[in-house]
């Protein structure tokens, strides 16, 4: 009945309301990490890489991203197909990034329940030698609304992981010729295992445990509801 669909409507409009609110809040944490390094540094070196849909919230334009979208092969499978026919309608930087010959982010397939083979791709990214031949380059990885998918006690492990290649990369540039400082960033909006409902102090321990210091932390409502940013050790 009226009632019923103006009830309905007025939670839908809330809800909406709710995600695109966040949604902004997680575009300016995003944005504010890459003007922090880029001001920093006096550079635009980062190397970026994000889960999920994380990637598409990041508005700004002004910086050199090399980046890459780890997700499971069908959602790779899919986004490639949405690449040309819709993101760079809406986001026409990254057109401008894109060239013939590769895509923009560069699209890898990853099951993070797999820790094993998780490693390796991020591995992959972290530990080539292009690195080598620039300064300064700031490594952020992005979760969003990843975690609350993976099975238990993944989330947990997949953040030792993920700290752990960040300082092979911080090592295996300091063992070169090169100048390049490697710094490392977690930025995340999902839900992290051992942190019940918004406990900061639960978020703190969590991370240390995992080797991160956390830098911002902030509880939100959804499945999603932990938004921060770290700092690998």
């Amino acid at each position: 009945d009226d009632a019923t669909t103006t009830t309905t409507t007025a939670q839908y409009d809330l809800l909406r309301k709710r995600h695109n609110q966040s949604q902004r809040r997680r575009s300016r944490w995003y944005n504010r990490l890459l003007l922090r390094n880029n001001n920093r540094h006096n550079s635009n070196n980062d190397d970026i890489t994000t889960t999920g849909n994380a990637f598409y919230n990041i508005t700004s334009t002004n910086y050199d991203l090399e980046a890459y979208e780890l997700d499971l092969p069908v959602v790779v499978s899919a986004k490639r197909k949405l690449l040309s026919s819709r993101l760079f309608r809406r986001r026409p930087w990254l057109q401008r990034k894109a060239n013939d010959n590769d895509e923009y982010p560069k699209l890898k397939e990853a099951n993070f329940n797999d820790l094993n083979a998780t490693r390796t791709v991020l591995e992959g990214i972290l530990l080539n030698d292009n690195d080598a031949e620039r300064e300064d380059v700031t490594n952020i990885i992005l979760f969003e609304g990843v975690m609350i998918y993976l099975d238990e006690g993944v989330p947990h492990a997949l953040l030792e992981l993920c700290s752990d290649v960040l300082r092979k990369s911080r090592t295996a540039n300091s063992n070169t010729s090169s100048s390049t400082t490697s710094l490392g960033y977690l930025c995340f909006a999902d839900r992290l295992e051992n942190i019940p409902g918004g406990d900061e102090d639960a978020a703190h321990v969590e991370m240390e445990s995992t080797g991160w210091e956390l830098v911002d932390f902030l509880s939100k409502p959804g499945l999603a509801r932990h938004m921060g940013v770290a700092r690998v050790v």
